[in-house]
């Protein structure tokens, strides 16, 4: 992902373990959520931590396969229908690459309305770079993964889909109109051809959400009405710093081709200055993003901002429902 114009080492990876265990075994528990219990930051970072150890993770690769037997897995465990949804991808050079979006469904009372929340599961493909993506790819998963077992266990009046895209990264050294954004842009396509896509009622999406030093952007391409319902949140939350009002950008990531084409309630929770209080940051894109980067209190702070937020846009739409 970028802004508007933007075009570890195994040693690194050993040296993480102390003060991983420390975090899992110390982080302070979060407030209940209103449903069935708790957002499990410690539980989602132990997700992130496999993910991690798959190594990178890039778009076509053995890894990439391994990561999705691995999300399949855990959305089964949690009570979720998994669909593949495959497609082939053309690459700068080279011959097509085949990709394969992963769609985690429950299907609520009102079967015909759907909200998505998304985030996208391979790394960059750097050369001469062991890119293991722990935020930029791994964050945004386990983050999904740990919302599946939240709302696996409770009815939904409405239909969710958790959506694990394939192909965010670009080939080339960033996102362009033809390059980047494969398992989007192809959802998207498939849903206007299928004639899906306006039950979508909203969509959110998660990437980058465990940077040790956490300063969400204030998306401008995301819903005016969701950007003012998460800072809503966040403060009701004790959060509302997580949320940085001078980081403001236009952000182009996988909600950009539901934006494009039509849909309304978009909303991106995305830190985008990675490293340092600048965009993109120091480690986007490099071979700091591993595990010394990030943090289960990270995590688990989005994770309680996330279900807060979705179930305030829950409710949202069924009484925009009822009133019609």
């Amino acid at each position: 992902m970028l802004q508007s114009g933007f075009g570890a080492s195994a040693s690194r990876l050993s040296r993480s373990w102390p003060a991983l265990l420390l975090c899992l075994l110390c982080c302070g528990r979060p407030q209940p959520a209103p449903v069935d219990g708790r957002f499990d930051g410690a539980r989602a970072f132990q997700d992130l931590l496999e993910l991690v150890e798959i190594g990178p993770r890039p778009a076509g690769s053995a890894a990439a396969a391994r990561t999705r037997e691995l999300i399949t897995q855990r959305l089964r465990q949690a009570g979720w229908r998994v669909e593949e949804d495959d497609f082939r991808a053309e690459a700068l050079e080279g011959p097509e690459i085949e990709m394969r979006n992963l769609i985690g469904i429950r299907t609520g009372e009102r079967s015909d309305e759907r909200i998505l929340l998304a985030a996208h599961y391979d790394t960059k493909r750097i050369e001469g770079v062991r890119f293991l993506g722990a935020n930029d790819g791994a964050s945004g998963v386990a983050l999904l993964l740990e919302l599946a077992r939240q709302l696996g266990a409770r009815p939904l009046p409405l239909t969710v889909w958790l959506v694990f895209f394939d192909g965010e990264e670009a080939f080339g050294p960033s996102i362009t109109a033809s390059d980047g954004l494969y398992g989007s842009r192809h959802l998207v396509d498939r849903m206007l051809e299928e004639g899906t896509f306006e039950s979508i009622r909203a969509l959110l999406l998660f990437d980058m959400v465990a940077d040790r030093d956490l300063n969400l952007a204030v998306d401008r391409n995301s819903s005016p009405s969701l950007r003012a319902l998460l800072r809503a949140e966040a403060k009701a939350l004790g959060l509302e710093g997580l949320i940085d009002p001078q980081a403001t950008l236009r952000v182009v990531d996988d909600h950009t081709p539901f934006v494009a084409s039509g849909l309304k309630e978009v909303l991106a929770l995305i830190d985008f200055q990675f490293g340092a209080r600048r965009t993109p940051g120091p480690y986007w894109h490099t071979d700091r993003d591993d595990l010394d980067a990030v943090s289960a209190e990270s995590l688990n702070s989005v994770g309680r901002l996330a279900v807060q937020t979705f179930e305030k846009i829950e409710q949202r739409l069924l009484e925009r429902s009822s009133v019609q």
